[in-house]
């Protein structure tokens, strides 16, 4: 009768210290139940992401910033960053860690380095079957140049960028003239608050037959003349038509590794983002991309310094600078961000730059600048 009792009791508390696991796995079961369901609705109408993907004019209107829907692109005021993974969780879903190359365009205002660009000889326009050395068609003369560069400037490096003067000879253009309170004259290139040319000026100032100048010196003149008959206070900037024109043309182009082409305002660019899978909530999975802004450095950066100049890249062999020189090398990098790329503290920067250490080749280095001091960032994700 004993042994029946302890055997009762015993089983009775098997039976307690069982169910305790069981009800811990039937919870983990049912935990995982509600993310498969979860992951599930979330999947619903979105595509299994594939190697690589450009985005269409439609993935653009999935942002929730306007001038993005609007313009179908980023910038650096609405970087791709903040922006490109709410299209992308929108549209996409993935293992956790996949890795997604994504082309998009971005909007940049190409740099022009008028002090090193190079001007279009008179043996250069002959050579592109012009008569005279000018152009009279943009898009004419921006298609020539970039082969008369492909013909004669040979680059290595996709990136690599240029600036060209040209003269473009255009009819019937509206010319901006300042005159100063000494009554010299500047040329302009546009004024917003200029005073405007009516017919009873140009025919005080005797080009009244066609209500013109002919050229931009006669404009020049023809201010300073108005300035004294309308007793104008000086400085002041006017606006009138001039019939033949000679204007410098500055064009940025780029090589793209075959050949060049001209630098738009708005360029593709690729770049991987990585899809991260958030176990605990699905609803919070994302894509996510690197918070740096991308900047290759070009010619009017090399330009900064002897070292770089020449050759357009960083020696890194140990005789001239920077060298083995770290900090050397973050010194003029930086130096370089800061004279042509008005960065912003606290701001990621990943820099392309070149190199030679016995062979060619290209670095990126990841930066940031704090209170005005520059420094190496770690990516955190």
């Amino acid at each position: 009768m004993k042994k029946l009792a302890l055997l009762n009791i015993f089983l009775v508390a098997l039976f307690f210290t069982s169910c305790e696991p069981n009800e811990l796995i039937y919870e983990e079961l049912d935990n995982a139940t509600v993310q498969e369901d979860l992951l599930y609705e979330y999947n619903i109408g979105k595509e299994v992401a594939g190697d690589a993907y450009t985005l269409t004019d439609d993935d653009y209107a999935l942002s929730s910033n306007e001038d993005i829907a609007k313009y179908k692109n980023f910038s650096s005021s609405n970087l791709p960053k903040d922006y490109l993974p709410e299209i992308l969780n929108a549209k996409f879903t993935a293992e956790d860690g996949f890795a997604m190359s994504v082309t998009y365009n971005y909007y940049e205002k190409p740099t022009v380095d008028e002090n090193s660009a190079h001007e279009i000889s008179d043996e250069e326009y002959g050579s592109m079957g012009r008569s005279y050395s000018n152009f009279d068609d943009e898009e004419a003369a921006e298609a020539l140049i970039a082969k008369l560069l492909d013909r004669t400037t040979y680059n290595n490096e996709a990136g690599d960028e240029t600036t060209v003067l040209y003269t473009l000879y255009a009819k019937s253009q509206t010319r901006y003239v300042k005159v100063n309170a000494d009554k010299t004259t500047e040329v302009l290139d546009y004024s917003s608050d200029a005073y405007e040319l009516v017919d009873a000026d140009y025919a005080d100032l005797g080009y009244g037959k066609y209500n013109n100048f002919s050229y931009i010196d006669q404009a020049e003149a023809g201010a300073v003349e108005l300035a004294t008959l309308r007793s104008h206070s000086l400085p002041k900037e006017y606006s009138c038509l001039v019939y033949s024109n000679y204007l410098d043309k500055y064009v940025v182009y780029i090589f793209d590794g075959t050949n060049w082409q001209v630098k738009q305002s708005v360029m593709p660019v690729s770049e991987a983002l990585n899809f991260a899978l958030n176990t605990e909530d699905v609803t919070n999975s994302t894509w996510w991309a690197d918070p740096a802004l991308k900047i290759t450095l070009g010619v009017a950066d090399y330009d900064l310094y002897s070292e770089t100049a020449k050759y357009q890249n960083f020696d890194l062999r140990g005789s001239v600078a920077p060298g083995t020189d770290r900090d050397k090398l973050i010194e003029m990098i930086t130096g370089m961000l800061d004279a042509n790329h008005s960065p912003v503290d606290d701001q990621q920067y990943l820099v392309s730059y070149a190199y030679y250490d016995g062979g060619n080749g290209v670095g990126t280095v990841r930066l940031v600048r704090t209170a005005g001091v520059w420094s190496e960032a770690t990516l955190d994700l």
